[in-house]
C-alpha cells in the first residue's frame, strides 16, 4: 500500500473550514477512508485528547485508516514526531511549522494541511465526464517539474 500518510487530524479538520467535534471528526475519518482506499494508501490520523483524554493513548483501525487519540498530556505534534521516528518513510500532513522541520530532519515528505485538504476533496468529488461517468478530477493533475527525489514518488497519488 505504499508509504502511509500520518495526519494532523485537528490542523486537517481547521483547513477544511470544520471545528472540532465528534460528528466533523467522523466526517474526516470517513473520507480519508474513501480517499485511503480510491488511492491505495494506508493514513493514520492523530487527534489531539492531551487536555481531556485517558492515560493511555487510544488507537482505532478503521479499513486503511489508524485513528489514533494521543493520551492525556500528549500533543498530536509530538505523538506525530515519535511516529515519524520510527517510521520515517511517511508523508505528515501538518500545518505546524515546528512538526514540519522535526519530520524532515527524520526524512519524511511533507505536505501543508491546506494543500492536502483540496487534494482530498477534489478526490472525493468527482466529476463528470462525457459518457455520464465519473473521472477523478487530479487524474489528470501536472506533476510538478522540480524532482523531490525519494519523496516525489511518496507524494504521487495524493
Amino acid at each position: 500500500m505504499g508509504v502511509p500518510v500520518v495526519i494532523d487530524g485537528y490542523n486537517l479538520l481547521y483547513a477544511r473550514g470544520d471545528a472540532p467535534s465528534p460528528a466533523s471528526r467522523e466526517r474526516l475519518v470517513r473520507d480519508l477512508m474513501r480517499w485511503a482506499h480510491a488511492r491505495q494508501r494506508r493514513a493514520v490520523v492523530v487527534f489531539d485528547a492531551w487536555a481531556q483524554g485517558e492515560r493511555r493513548e487510544r488507537e482505532e483501525t478503521r479499513g486503511p485508516v489508524t485513528v489514533c487519540f494521543t493520551r492525556y498530556g500528549e500533543r498530536a505534534d509530538d505523538r506525530i514526531v515519535r511516529w515519524v521516528a520510527a517510521h520515517p518513510e511517511a508523508v505528515v500532513v501538518s500545518s505546524d511549522r515546528a512538526v514540519k522541520q522535526s519530520v524532515s530532519r527524520r526524512g519524511a515528505a511533507v505536505l501543508d494541511s491546506g494543500a492536502f485538504a483540496e487534494r482530498l476533496e477534489a478526490a472525493l468529488e468527482p466529476s463528470a465526464d462525457a459518457e455520464g461517468g465519473t473521472v477523478d478530477r487530479d487524474q489528470d493533475e501536472p506533476r510538478p517539474a522540480r524532482s523531490l527525489g525519494r519523496h516525489a514518488s511518496w507524494l504521487r497519488g495524493l
